[in-house]
């Protein structure tokens, strides 16, 4: 028995040296262990381009991965399942436990997707980060990433949920962010894996995507990956342009909806991109494409597959992973490592969601191959 035994020992020893060295790589090796500011708690705040349905996921996933080391007591959260300007904030202002840290009401920052009051938020949030207050940004979004990710200021900013940080400026590379103070998350294939995932799946010969015919919103829709797979395995891709920023959110919202008629009659098949006036309208949009017969595929997630978008990569599980790794990274800081030292890289697992009932409806048979490693069914038979 003894040797089993030493063996066994030596097995734990092997997997803690390696547990050690991969928080080494991609924390800094510091601890992640709860600590205070020289005994008070550190102060963060918050900064969002405006109100979306994915940065509430983001910031749900986020505090329960603070939940998790400890950082702030255990708590159920009520769900969001709207867009809330900075969500959970008031949460964390008012119900929160944490000798760790600390969170005041004016420290969080919208620009409401107000191109106007961006300037003024930019410059109110770059004054509060300048006085010394602040321990640690949170830059919610592409808008919020751009704005911070500069030498006006020197806070530890972490960027969180952005869609392409390198093609938007905000980070020097995949591997370097360019400054000392921030760090991102990128998964610089994510979209070319979906993408490719959904013609190899349905065999769409025009491929339909609306968006706003802006750089960001190019970079939201993801249109230089849609480009390249287009060219990679000659589809067609179907155009229709709006403005989805646009503060009469009922004139977007009939706008939205005629592009998606137009793109289900031209198309065989619809990618559905990061848009507000999409996640406003999803259900009078998913009608559409069941009327219409249209395969859809969301590239956020399946939130809109529940609902009865086709198929998408699955990211029940991927946001609380995406929590914790955004939540190690704060902590990591707060605990000396410097941003520029965090790894950047962190790819979403491409696991299936597909709505049976949809597929139903629109005609499509699902390989028994896809059930079979489907993550997440929906609308799956009695």
């Amino acid at each position: 028995m003894k040797p089993i035994r030493c063996f066994a020992i030596s097995i734990i020893g092997v997997l803690s040296v390696f547990l050690i060295a991969y928080q080494t790589v991609c924390f800094g090796g510091n601890t992640l262990t709860p600590t205070t500011n020289h005994g008070k708690p550190w102060r963060i705040a918050y900064y969002e381009g405006g109100p979306y349905i994915d940065y509430g996921d983001c910031m749900y996933a986020i505090i329960g991965g603070l939940m998790e080391l400890g950082w702030i007591q255990k708590a159920t959260l009520p769900r969001l399942t709207s867009d809330r300007s900075k969500p959970y904030w008031n949460w964390l202002v008012n119900n929160s436990k944490s000798p760790f840290l600390e969170f005041h009401i004016e420290d969080a920052y919208s620009a409401e997707w107000s191109d106007e009051k961006r300037s003024a938020t930019k410059k109110a949030v770059l004054e509060k980060l300048q006085s010394g207050q602040i321990d640690l940004m949170i830059a919610m979004g592409t808008w919020a990433g751009q704005d911070l990710a500069n030498n006006q200021h020197h806070v530890p900013t972490t960027v969180v949920s952005t869609s392409a940080p390198l093609r938007a400026g905000i980070i020097k590379s995949a591997e370097d962010s360019g400054f000392d103070h921030v760090t991102a998350r990128v998964d610089p294939d994510r979209y070319l894996r979906q993408i490719r995932m959904f013609h190899r799946l349905t065999a769409f010969h025009k491929l339909g995507v609306a968006y706003e015919d802006t750089p960001d919103g190019r970079l939201y829709a993801a249109l230089p990956d849609l480009e390249q797979v287009a060219a990679e395995r000659k589809f067609e891709l179907v155009h229709c342009r709006f403005d989805d920023t646009h503060a009469d959110r009922e004139a977007t919202s009939q706008d939205c909806l005629a592009c998606i008629r137009k793109l289900a009659a031209e198309a065989d098949a619809i990618y559905l991109t990061a848009l507000l006036s999409i996640d406003e309208n999803i259900d009078p949009i998913i009608k559409i494409l069941k009327e219409e017969k249209s395969p859809s595929f969301s590239m956020i997630g399946s939130k809109y597959v529940k609902k009865g978008v086709l198929m998408s990569i699955s990211t029940d599980e991927g946001y609380q992973a995406q929590g914790l790794y955004d939540a190690k990274k704060i902590t990591s800081i707060l605990n000396g490592t410097r941003p520029r030292d965090l790894n950047q890289i962190s790819a979403d697992p491409l696991d299936i969601a597909i709505n049976l009932e949809t597929a139903k409806a629109i005609g499509f048979t699902v390989p028994n191959s896809i059930l079979r490693i489907a993550h997440e069914i929906y609308g799956k038979p009695k």
